[in-house]
């Protein structure tokens, strides 16, 4: 059987077998098995457990060998001791593919290691292809298939992850739905003993459900087909990877954590380089770009406006947009001439545009997404200004109800002038990063509901949309480049 149909049953399948599965709270046994109920859909589900005749309402089987019926996903969560011995029963059964959540093999050392190539062997000779071992789950939102059982309410969309850490993952996903992301697939990799992150970059590249691929990554286990790989797909797919082990103690820790091999790192930056993958340095930054590439045309050129609410954002934008590689033109005098006729005299006359005071944030805008020297835009506060109003203290109870008729009107004109702003960058191919200190409980009302359901959900500080920008910048130099 081809990998890709391996794939298929593991982000498909028709039939799953939990064994290990447990009446015990919190164990993975019942933690699987509880979040595969909630998602049941026609699937059919068994409970192994040797020790109980009935797990969560199901029927228990004293081994996968069993089940009356065929098992295309085996979720194997036992002790180190049985892995192997399960993985034979699994073999029997002509299961097609397993997750195996059970960790203690090549993470630990040599003992480890032999047991996990003795699992291979096992797998290999029956035909049964595996995803770990140590690894977390994974999930299919298109076929509504969830193994994982910490992860939030994961909204459908079009971006996919594949992570070599199980926790790490979760961290990623909890910023995404703050960011309005949503998601396709998703795989825990692990160990990757049987089943390597290049296979399940290999399956991405040709699934329509997904639009771009991040990766959280340790080490890889075929370099060379990674390359060759990912050449190929981000031509029509970008690839976001987080790269971590890069100081000697990270490397070592890797290794530890999932046995990966690390690599060089200055290596591998040339790699992701040549190839176009877009690397970050943060897990945050996973989600961030995804939502800037789902969300942004890509930009033409280096050159950037700023406009900001006040001069102390100015420098600190500045700074961050030089030491990213981006330039800050002048402006042209068409969009100096717009500016003057209504500004106060107090603006700065310049790029960055800060207005001194003036909240009057969209009508400078658009002179500057139409302005020939610039390829794209920077706003640093001055929207969603009505939303923290929300939050303001020392409002006279006389007043709050003019305040919330204030709001309301505010919120509704800025929708208008939002929905202009988002047609303009669509008309001029320019990316408008929005930046806002207003957060947490501050950013309800339309504005934000808007923004991020159009993929443009505002950054909290100007360093992190002068580093978006900037490799939006890249990808698309490096689109034009193949």
């Amino acid at each position: 059987m081809h990998c890709k149909e391996h794939l298929d049953y593991l982000f498909n399948p028709r039939s799953i077998a939990v064994i290990g599965a447990s009446t015990v709270f919190g164990k993975w046994g019942f933690n699987i098995l509880s979040r595969l109920l909630t998602c049941k859909d026609g699937k059919q589900i068994y409970a192994i457990n040797n020790k109980f005749d009935e797990v969560l309402g199901l029927k228990s089987y004293k081994s996968i060998v069993d089940v009356p019926g065929p098992v295309d996903l085996a979720m194997i969560s036992v002790p180190l001791s049985y892995v192997c011995s399960t993985m034979q029963e699994c073999v029997e059964k002509r299961v097609k593919t397993a997750i195996i959540i059970s960790s203690g093999l090549a993470e630990t050392g040599a003992e480890g290691e032999k047991i996990e190539r003795e699992l291979v062997n096992i797998a290999r000779n029956g035909g049964i292809r595996f995803v770990g071992p140590n690894c977390l789950g994974h999930f299919n939102t298109a076929s509504n298939v969830l193994t994982v059982p910490f992860l939030p309410s994961i909204k459908k969309g079009p971006v996919a992850l594949i992570s070599q850490s199980g926790n790490s993952s979760q961290s990623v996903f909890n910023h995404g739905l703050e960011m309005g992301l949503g998601f396709s697939k998703f795989v825990s990799s692990g160990n990757e003993a049987d089943l390597h992150f290049e296979d399940y970059l290999e399956y991405l590249a040709q699934d329509k459900e997904t639009k771009i691929i991040m990766g959280y990554v340790e080490g890889f286990r075929e370099g060379r087909r990674f390359f060759n790989l990912a050449k190929e797909i981000t031509k029509k797919k970008p690839i976001i990877i987080m790269k971590s082990g890069r100081s000697d103690a990270g490397i070592k820790a890797a290794h530890s954590h999932t046995a990966a091999l690390a690599g060089s790192d200055a290596v591998l930056d040339a790699v992701f380089k040549q190839c176009g993958v877009i690397r970050v340095d943060e897990l945050s930054e996973l989600t961030d770009m995804a939502v800037a590439l789902l969300g942004q045309p890509l930009p033409r050129g280096r050159r950037v406006g700023v406009l900001t609410m006040g001069g102390g954002m100015a420098v600190i934008s500045v700074d961050a947009l030089r030491k990213n590689g981006l330039e800050l033109p002048k402006l042209s005098q068409r969009t100096m001439d717009i500016l003057n006729s209504f500004l106060s005299p107090r603006w700065s006359y310049g790029n960055p545009v800060d207005p001194a005071g003036d909240f009057v944030s969209y009508p400078i805008l658009w002179p500057m997404i139409e302005d020939e020297n610039l390829d794209a835009v920077i706003i640093i506060g001055g929207v969603g200004m009505a939303s923290s109003f929300a939050g303001w203290a020392g409002i006279p109870s006389e007043m709050k109800y003019n305040a919330r008729e204030l709001r309301r009107q505010m919120e509704e004109k800025e929708l208008e002038d939002l929905n202009k702003t988002i047609s303009m960058m669509k008309q001029y191919q320019k990316p408008v990063l929005f930046t806002t200190m207003v957060w947490g409980a501050k950013r309800p009302g339309k504005i934000f509901k808007t923004l991020k359901k159009r993929y443009l959900y505002p950054y909290a500080v100007p360093e992190t949309s002068a580093k978006v920008l900037a490799k939006l910048v890249e990808y698309h130099e490096y689109c034009k480049s193949v």
